[in-house]
């Protein structure tokens, strides 16, 4: 009989605390995101309004250390990588 009352014990237990990171997840891990998500979105705009003030950037410059190939690649033109 003590193993019922400690299981229905344990049952009580895990359902309040299931309850408990339920409300938890909804109340403040959600709204959390939402606000993370837009702060980004904010964050991103302001990036590319700032660069659209700049100059265009030079091409890079290729130097000859630079993409040294030994052998092609298996894939594609054999000079990309993935």
């Amino acid at each position: 009989n003590a193993f019922v009352r400690e299981r229905e014990a344990a049952k009580h237990h895990a359902a309040g605390t299931t309850e408990l990171w339920r409300k938890i997840s909804i109340y403040a891990c959600i709204p959390a995101l939402v606000l993370a998500g837009a702060n980004a979105y904010v964050l991103w705009n302001e990036h590319w309004e700032h660069w659209s003030h700049m100059p265009p950037l030079e091409e890079r410059v290729e130097y000859p250390y630079q993409n040294i190939r030994t052998k092609n690649y298996q894939w594609g033109d054999g000079d990309k990588t993935l």
